[in-house]
């Protein structure tokens, strides 16, 4: 397990924080040790020449892979109940009404923001997310799963992804069962120490090796596409960002497969969040520079573009595409026909019918229908892009 690696993998990564980096021409795709001492370079996040050398490259190498393809989804919140009492999260159980509204979505509720979704705004990927609300457990996540799954084939067919709480093995069998295409959980921050100050209380989720070992319980149900990532902000984002390198590549060593889908998730100070100010914040350029260098780290992980950042941060996270991109998005349950109010954090709604045409504009092809395979392209290292230039 990662979790028993986890004191080694921190040496490790304080070892390469002193690495001299090396030359972008050496560097091997899923090797984190050649890419996390970038991180720390002078250069690094500064907007000079090595970051356009590593935004270009990872701009071409995703084009040459996803054609300039962003790949479509719409969040649904099924709850805003929560156990938890995460100090960034408007949703924390502690919080008394600040730009929250308590409720849960019942499966008719669910069924018409689905229908609402599908028919006026054109989506076919639907992501069902769950706070740790004590009655939306596995059962109710199932149900709710193989609800979409009608919806979306009386529809013409579509995916249905999950963004909850860590669930044990045999929960995620029973998802993959029930039709769930691709399961996303964040780290949050590998920080164990900032983790416990973050996350005070005796749930599921204050378990940090628990929490660690999701991912391994995911692959090993069979869960078709996992997501994983870091909410950037919460400690040292390069500590942070490296160790999610070792880790991604840990998990490719040991299951001949990793994570597909790579959240991005950057602080947003919430209404009612006890931490409103962090000493981690990433810079806008630091930011897309550190993307940009997953990219080329594992070209084949789609970054998950959200819109706790504005439009033209999401445009150039979705350079070449191969990215999951939100269009419309509400954080409240029934944010959308039932037109109900509350948020879990401050976000921007990129109208579908409107933005699609937006992003045309930049040269990116917005894709409604598609297949978990799109995200999953054959890749050879020596077709890479080398010096800005496509080699085929």
């Amino acid at each position: 397990m990662f979790s028993d690696r986890y004191k080694l993998i921190c040496d490790e990564v304080t070892e390469l924080s002193h690495t001299p980096a090396g030359d972008l021409d050496s560097l091997r795709p899923m090797v984190a040790s050649e890419y996390a001492p970038l991180l720390w370079s002078e250069a690094f996040g500064q907007g000079g020449e090595l970051d356009q050398a590593i935004l270009a490259r990872s701009a071409a190498l995703k084009a040459s892979l996803y054609a300039e393809r962003a790949f479509v989804i719409v969040p649904i919140y099924m709850t805003s109940i929560c156990e938890e009492q995460c100090l960034y999260c408007n949703f924390r159980g502690g919080n008394k009404g600040t730009g929250v509204e308590r409720r849960r979505l019942t499966d008719d509720e669910l069924e018409q923001e689905a229908v609402y979704l599908i028919e006026e705004k054109g989506h076919k990927v639907l992501e069902l997310v769950y706070a740790s609300d004590p009655r939306m457990r596995v059962d109710a996540m199932c149900r709710h799963v193989e609800r979409l799954r009608r919806v979306l084939e009386r529809h013409g067919g579509g995916l249905v992804g999950l963004s909850a709480e860590s669930l044990e093995e045999s929960d995620y069998r029973r998802l993959v069962d029930a039709g769930l295409c691709w399961s996303v959980l964040w780290q949050e921050t590998y920080d164990k120490t900032r983790y416990a100050v973050l996350h005070p209380g005796r749930t599921k989720k204050t378990n940090f090796e628990y929490r660690l070992e999701t991912y391994e319980r995911m692959l090993a149900a069979g869960m078709e596409q996992v997501g994983v990532g870091v909410l950037s902000g919460l400690a040292d984002w390069r500590r942070d960002w490296a160790m999610l390198m070792l880790h991604e590549e840990y998990l490719k060593q040991h299951y001949g497969r990793g994570a597909t889908i790579l959240g991005t998730p950057r602080l947003n100070p919430a209404p009612g969040a006890i931490f409103q100010e962090s000493p981690y914040t990433l810079t806008r350029q630091e930011f897309l520079a550190t993307v940009a260098l997953h990219n080329l780290f594992s070209p084949t992980t789609a970054p998950f573009v959200s819109t706790r950042e504005n439009w033209d941060v999401c445009v150039e996270l979705a350079r070449g595409g191969g990215c999951l991109f939100t269009l419309n998005c509400s954080t409240a349950p029934g944010g959308y026909s039932l037109q109900r109010g509350g948020c879990q954090f401050t976000s921007g709604s990129y109208d579908a019918p409107i933005y699609s045409s937006r992003l045309k504009s930049e040269g990116l092809e917005p894709v409604f229908s598609w297949k978990a395979e799109d995200l999953s392209p054959d890749y050879r290292p020596d077709a890479a892009v080398c010096g800005g230039a496509e080699k085929r």
